[in-house]
């Protein structure tokens, strides 16, 4: 009985934590929206936010509210910041815009939504009042020059490297860390850093962010990771890596600069007189050595892998009948730059079939370097019957630790043939391929039927079928050097063969997102589907690429009469496939398909209305 009583009170008593556990979760997130000013003049501008704070949750999927009684001036912008509140923690998102009133008169901003931990959020709606437009505009308030405002060396960033002096190929590890002696309230990202001749992939850092102490010059901070970078040179030479530029909110102490003695009293920290102050910080540009490969002795099976890096082949069976599939795998695992290993080259027997190989790779990013694995699967299919070998193929990379080309090599694999069900061509014995294709030049086959004969004295064709299989070609060659006119015309118009060309290959690049969403591969689907709309809008709409931005298609679209609907759908889906990239967390399958489908159709919209 005691047993039973205990047993139920734990089991209470743990549900009641459960319960609690959740309503705290629950309560860590929060999405507001504000305006700086409520009434507004018609001609003024203002600034619309949607805020939400989280606690370790990632948020996506943001979706703006109906905005079309407002012209769009800005937006959205967007910021990241990070709140330390007597030692806690939290993150939060901003998603910015700078509208004005289009007519006077009451209005209601409906909520925005976003999604975090699974669950979908909803902000406050907005009721503003627009007023008459104003004679002149208020001059804005005096506010205090964050320039008065002197840190010193209290607050700085660093990019950190582990060296910078490097192969090309080699990886290089850049730490952006942020230290402190002041108490920062908020931080945000103005600008990430140019990593021009580098191929760059973001490590992972921990989403909670700890504040471990470090001493510098003496002097002890509170050290903030703010992002982590693995970067592999593309050439060789001196390359810099650019600085990275925040603007943080400090608090610190605010002095009162008047005579009196209460004032100079009163300065005293004890009794915490302080304001917040925007104080940018930038890193340092860091520069990098980066020696050529060498250049003599290169092995021939050398295809610009650069670390450190094991090879393990196997194929499935060794004993299978003609005509009968034979997988071939090698798998390349090791340190480096994975995404670029190439497939080794097979030389294969003349008897055999090979496909293309099919390849999948898994790359960890939480270990401070580039590790994993890259698998090539070939489909190998024997023709003839009997014993078969399949040589060894080889991979060479370049070993930084010991400076030298290491060239791996696999096991000959020996393979026995059986003939099969379905009838393949028979070989002579004692003959291979080759050897048909050797006797096929100087041996003729006996012709069985003696075919057909024709008069010496007879024409071959008669004059009118002369006349035909003459203009015929001529005509046809006349008709081939118009068109290829035609074509050289519509080429030389760049923004007119870009336009007719931006479906179809919005579509291959739709085909491959879709080919990674099977394969699982969620960053690099977001990645192709985004570079699908932002190209095809480049093209469609002869927006340049460095000129590509959602104010610009939007202002582009409504220029050429696209709907509003259209225009707004295009908009949301260029938003969201953008914050699916960069905002950390996972997506479910049903979420991809629908982003997938989205933005199929939306493509075909589009077409058809500019079409028009």
């Amino acid at each position: 009985m005691t047993v039973t009583r205990s047993t139920y009170i734990m089991k209470n008593f743990l549900l009641l934590n459960l319960t609690l556990v959740w309503l705290a979760i629950a309560q860590d997130v929060s999405f507001t929206a504000s305006v700086d000013k409520n009434p507004v003049a018609q001609n003024d501008r203002f600034t619309l936010e949607f805020t939400v704070t989280t606690s370790g949750a990632n948020a996506r999927n943001f979706k703006t509210p109906d905005l079309s009684k407002f012209l769009v001036l800005s937006g959205p912008n967007q910021s990241t910041s990070m709140q330390i509140i007597n030692g806690a923690i939290s993150s939060s998102q901003t998603f910015s815009y700078i509208l004005q009133p289009r007519e006077q008169g009451k209005f209601i901003i409906g909520s925005a939504t976003i999604e975090v931990g699974g669950n979908q959020y909803k902000s406050n709606p907005i009721e503003l009042t627009v007023t008459k437009p104003s004679q002149q505009r208020s001059q804005p308030q005096a506010q205090q020059s964050d320039q008065d405002i002197d840190v010193g060396d209290n607050l700085f960033l660093r990019a950190i490297v582990d060296r910078t002096r490097v192969y090309q190929g080699e990886q290089i590890t850049v730490t952006y860390k942020l230290y402190t002696r002041v108490r920062i309230v908020n931080y945000g990202i103005n600008k990430l850093p140019a990593m021009t001749g580098f191929w760059g992939e973001d490590l992972e850092v921990p989403q909670q962010m700890s504040l471990p102490n470090e001493v510098v010059n003496g002097k002890q901070y509170q050290v903030a990771v703010l992002k982590k970078t693995a970067l592999f040179p593309t050439q060789s030479g001196t390359l810099e890596i650019q600085p990275m530029e925040l603007t943080c909110q400090v608090q610190v102490q605010q002095r009162r600069r008047s005579g009196d003695i209460f004032d100079q009293f009163f300065n005293d920290p004890f009794f915490g007189m302080t304001q917040t102050a925007n104080v940018g910080v930038k890193s340092q540009p860091v520069k990098i050595t980066v020696l050529p490969l060498p250049q003599t002795n290169v092995p021939n099976s050398f295809q610009g892998a650069v670390g450190r890096f094991n090879l393990r082949s196997e194929v499935n069976k060794r004993t299978a009948k003609t005509n009968e599939p034979i997988t071939l795998k090698a798998t390349i695992s090791g340190t480096g730059n994975v995404k670029i290993l190439e497939a080794p080259k097979l030389q294969l027997p003349s008897d055999f079939e090979q496909y293309d190989p099919k390849i999948s790779e898994s790359i960890d990013r939480t270990k401070g370097t580039i590790n994993g694995s890259k698998t090539f699967e070939w489909l190998i299919v024997p023709r003839y019957p009997g014993e078969k070998k399949i040589p060894p193929f080889e991979f060479t990379y370049f070993d930084v630790v010991q400076r030298r080309y290491v060239t791996l090599r696999t096991n000959e694999f020996n393979v026995l043939v059986e003939q099969g069900s379905a009838e393949a061509p028979q070989l002579a014995s004692g003959l291979s391929k080759e050897d048909v294709k050797l006797l096929n030049q100087d041996i003729r086959f006996i012709k069985t039927s003696p075919g057909t004969f024709t008069r010496v004295d007879d024409e071959l064709v008669d004059t009118t079928a002369a006349i035909v299989l003459t203009v015929i070609p001529l005509a046809a060659f006349i008709g081939l050097l118009v068109y290829r006119q035609k074509e050289l015309s519509a080429m030389s118009d760049v923004v007119s063969f870009r336009s007719r060309r931006a479906m179809k290959i919005a579509s291959k690049r739709l085909q491959h997102a879709k080919l990674l969403l099977t394969k699982n591969n969620t960053e690099e689907f977001y990645a192709e589907v985004s570079r699908a709309l932002w190209q095809y809008v480049s093209d469609k709409l002869a927006i340049d690429r460095a000129e590509l931005s959602i104010d610009n298609v939007t202002q582009k679209l409504r220029e050429r009469n696209i709907s509003e609907e259209l225009t707004t759908k295009i908009k949301e889906c260029l938003e969201s496939c953008e914050f699916a990239r960069f905002a950390p967390g996972s997506s479910s399958k049903q979420e991809k398909n629908k982003m997938y489908d989205m933005a199929s159709s939306i493509i075909v919209a589009a077409e058809r209305e500019l079409a028009q």
